[in-house]
């Protein structure tokens, strides 16, 4: 694909640079170097004659939406050609819509996650502190925020520490069950797999529930830890034995099924 490719004729390009300037203002586009340098009577208008021109132009010689918009087509071919996730977009003229405002970047193709401009990392207290969950920050941390965040921050603690509603209460309790039920699930996938492979093994009884116990507090201390909000409360020996069991009959099940 080439910008040339995407130019129809002379009206086209005139009027979608017309057009399309407010709407499309934070999307790359090469409209107005097009009607800035390859316009013309001897110029070649043809959609090749349009895409060698821009290319003579040079980095230095093109805008930087221009810039960005040749190296997003040539990254992204795979992503809109034909069976590509925007492919359909592209052969209707929406490809940078497409790829910078309705895909996912983790739906994207690596060559073309690679060519599109960097997110530059936020500095507010959604994008830092809070990048993994609202908590409380240290007296440090508190004292770093700007006076907008600090007023977040102080009527969240206020929030938080105040006496609660009954509707609070059933809200935070739903939330913490959530967190317990994904974190729980998680640590029984791991204790499943470790489970098979201790009795694929021919490992001892004992063995095998050492070893499983041993996956599953590790699985479990982890999540506790990577639960910034700190709702997660660490997991008793009783509720771990539980998904240990649990791990281990299954684990039996299968070998008997086999």
């Amino acid at each position: 694909s080439s910008p040339g490719t995407m130019v129809k004729s002379v009206g086209v390009v005139v009027g979608v640079a017309a057009c399309l300037a407010m709407a499309a203002a934070e999307l790359p586009s090469c409209d107005s170097d097009v009607e800035k340098h390859c316009l013309g009577e001897d110029a070649d208008m043809s959609p090749e004659g349009i895409d060698a021109c821009l290319k003579n132009l040079g980095e230095a010689g093109r805008s930087d939406g221009c810039s960005l918009y040749m190296r997003v087509l040539e990254g992204c071919a795979a992503d809109i050609g034909a069976g590509g996730i925007c492919g359909d977009a592209h052969m209707n003229g929406e490809t940078m819509p497409c790829l910078f405002q309705r895909v996912k970047p983790e739906d994207l193709s690596d060559a073309c996650a690679a060519a599109m401009p960097k997110k530059e990392q936020g500095t507010g207290l959604a994008d830092t502190f809070w990048a993994k969950g609202k908590r409380m920050l240290t007296d440090e941390e508190a004292e770093s925020l700007n006076e907008d965040d600090r007023d977040t921050y102080d009527r969240w603690v206020k929030r938080k520490t105040g006496k609660k509603s009954s509707k609070d209460k059933e809200r935070d309790y739903a939330v913490r069950s959530q967190k317990k039920a994904k974190a729980t699930a998680a640590i029984q996938g791991i204790a499943d797999n470790t489970a098979k492979q201790a009795i694929a093994s021919g490992a001892s009884k004992d063995d095998v529930q050492a070893k499983v116990l041993a996956a599953a507090t590790e699985a479990a201390k982890l999540e506790v830890q990577g639960d910034m909000t700190g709702t997660l409360k660490t997991f008793t020996k009783g509720s771990l034995n539980d998904i240990v069991k649990q791990a281990i009959a299954k684990a039996d099940t299968r070998k008997g099924e086999l």
